[in-house]
């Protein structure tokens, strides 16, 4: 048993009891939050590919997933070395590999305002252009029918707009279809224009639960101007919360056959991602193991002691 403090049980059960009044179960009823939903959007029903369509409607080409990752030595935010990864992987056997390291501890200039902030949008947009120049390399190279790519599209856009527009360029020129699955629905639209009195209350938490295995709901709202995308969300597994499916707004007319393919890719007892991201994300995954290996290997045991390692390190217990 965990030695917990008394206080500590006190505040945790204060809390369960807040979070139901925040969340209570009589609005949040599936049958009434339909009601809403039908009101300005529509829920569609997806069916599974069978193995002919699947074969006919990819034209005997190649689905590519897409996936990056990163992690960082251990200490403080400012004394670290963080490694990045993307992988592109086909299949039909095709690979393509993008990696960078950055630290703070090289760098022109020293602003402490912020700078925490700026770090992480740093890594994050970091991590973007290499996951955008192995889907570069995969549709230039490989002309495959569809690049599923592990997360929102709409972030590439926020990250860097400029690589993100040339991307999406060249899959309009080559006809490659172009589809990011997040797991999380993390938008929040939704939520308060049903229910504008909740404002604590996001679009999963509306969802959750709310779609019957198979189904997508879709609402106009969610694609924000200027940024030329289509967004829905989908139930592709038991899982009961759904994940969030966004493409191209030029390739809108496949967003049902796309949904299909995911549908049809995803494991019924999984999260609702497609069984080839997860094997991307399975090799292109940069483990604690892995950037201590890196590090130990490359870096001078002087400048790794000096620079990368924290006292805590050091602990006995």
């Amino acid at each position: 048993m965990f030695k917990v403090s008394e206080e500590l049980q006190f505040k945790l059960k204060r809390l369960n009891l807040k979070l139901r009044e925040t969340y209570p179960k009589e609005l949040l009823h599936p049958q009434r939050v339909r009601e809403h939903l039908s009101e300005i959007g529509e829920f569609v029903r997806i069916e599974r590919f069978s193995d002919t369509e699947l074969q006919d409607w990819a034209k005997g080409k190649s689905v590519v997933g897409i996936d990056g990752s990163v992690n960082s030595t251990k200490g403080i935010e400012m004394r670290t070395l963080s490694v990045f990864q993307a992988l592109a992987k086909g299949t039909k056997g095709e690979e393509a590999w993008e990696a960078d390291v950055y630290t703070p501890l090289i760098q022109d200039e020293w602003e402490a305002e912020g700078l925490l902030a700026r770090e992480a949008q740093k890594r994050g947009a970091r991590l973007s252009r290499l996951e955008l120049k192995v889907t570069k390399k995969a549709i230039r190279d490989w002309q495959p029918h569809v690049v599923m790519m592990d997360g929102s599209l709409l972030h590439y856009h926020f990250d860097d707009a400029d690589e993100w527009d040339k991307v999406a360029e060249l899959a309009e020129e080559t006809g490659v279809l172009i589809v990011g699955i997040a797991e999380e629905v993390g938008s929040r639209g939704l939520a308060k224009q049903v229910f504008p009195e909740h404002p604590a209350w996001s679009d999963r938490d509306l969802l959750y639960g709310l779609l019957d295995v198979g189904e997508a709901y879709e609402w106009s709202e969610w694609s924000p101007a200027g940024t030329k995308m289509w967004k829905m969300v989908f139930r592709s597994s038991y899982s009961p919360a759904p994940v969030g499916v966004d493409g191209l707004l030029l390739q809108k007319q496949e967003r049902i056959s796309l949904l299909r393919l995911i549908y049809s890719l995803t494991p019924m007892q999984g999260r609702g991602i497609p069984y080839w991201l997860d094997i991307v994300d399975q090799e292109v995954r940069v483990t604690n193991p892995l950037v201590q290996t890196m590090v130990d290997q490359y870096i001078d045991p002087d400048l790794r002691h000096r620079l990368l390692s924290p006292k805590r390190s050091e602990r006995v217990i």
